[in-house]
């Protein structure tokens, strides 16, 4: 079959792959979760979940990618995100390998890639028995809150206390749950991830705080908590005020995969 990845690229498979790389944690998840871990045999070092990835060797850093180590796990099918991964694609094609970028900006972009990676994995009916699944959940959280009133629904910020806050506004995958929840983002008017200035918090007052924590932030969540309550100028944000403040794990946001459907009713609770 010859199917188009998200890079524009067509992609032509003779058979159902055997032996997979996943360049990236999402492409791992979205896997996994199709049952189809025993094809793997490569991974990204940041493949962390779920428990049953380290096992699978890795490839290394997600980019550059060690085209050396790819070619010698010989791949019939290596999944990539996209990104920063581009500029090492056209080798691994120049070399012979079949890769298919993966990259979802959307809810509904990584339901496509789920379907995609099924299909190209030579499970379609399993792609579409998992996103569909999906879609139930989605429609469960959405419809209780499309009956709540707009004064209703709380701001929240994402973030920490660091003098540069980057915080995720419009045309991203946190911005979209924390809309389909029932939130009002703070910087849900901006796009992409958003240079933040502290006293743009305290003047939006949101009413939640949602600290991601993980890889990409690995910082003691008690001493961000603590740095956060005691900020200058922050004593009167209503999220501080009622402890309204909550660490989460990153990838149940930041990654493209199924467990977005658990960050988002996460967010709902």
């Amino acid at each position: 079959m010859t199917l188009t990845d998200d890079g524009g690229a067509e992609v032509t498979l003779i058979e159902k792959p055997k032996r997979i790389i996943s360049a990236a944690p999402s492409n791992t998840e979205i896997i996994f979760s199709l049952g189809l871990e025993d094809r793997l045999v490569g991974r990204s070092e940041f493949c962390n979940y779920p428990e049953g990835a380290e096992n699978i060797e890795s490839i290394g850093k997600m980019s550059p990618l060690n085209l050396e180590k790819i070619a010698s796990l010989e791949p019939d099918l290596i999944l990539s995100y996209g990104g920063f991964q581009l500029k090492d694609i056209p080798r691994l094609r120049e070399l012979g390998f079949k890769v298919l970028v993966i990259q979802s900006e959307s809810l509904q972009e990584m339901i496509d890639g789920i379907q995609l990676i099924a299909t190209a994995c030579g499970f379609p009916e399993e792609g579409r028995m998992l996103t569909s699944q999906m879609q139930e959940r989605i429609q469960r959280v959405t419809s209780r809150v499309e009956i709540l009133p707009e004064n209703q629904k709380p701001k929240v910020f994402v973030g920490s206390n660091f003098d540069t806050i980057y915080s995720p506004g419009r045309e991203t995958l946190f911005h979209e749950l924390i809309t389909l929840a029932g939130g009002q983002n703070i910087v849900g008017d901006q796009v992409g991830w958003v240079k933040l200035n502290p006293e743009l918090v305290a003047q939006a007052e949101p009413d939640i705080i949602l600290i991601p924590s993980g890889i990409m932030n690995p910082e003691e969540i008690s001493k961000i908590k603590n740095d956060i309550i005691n900020h200058p100028g922050w004593s009167y944000v209503p999220a501080i005020k009622n402890n309204h403040i909550f660490a989460v794990n990153e990838d149940l946001f930041y990654r493209a995969g199924p467990r977005l459907i658990d960050g988002l009713e996460l967010l709902y609770e």
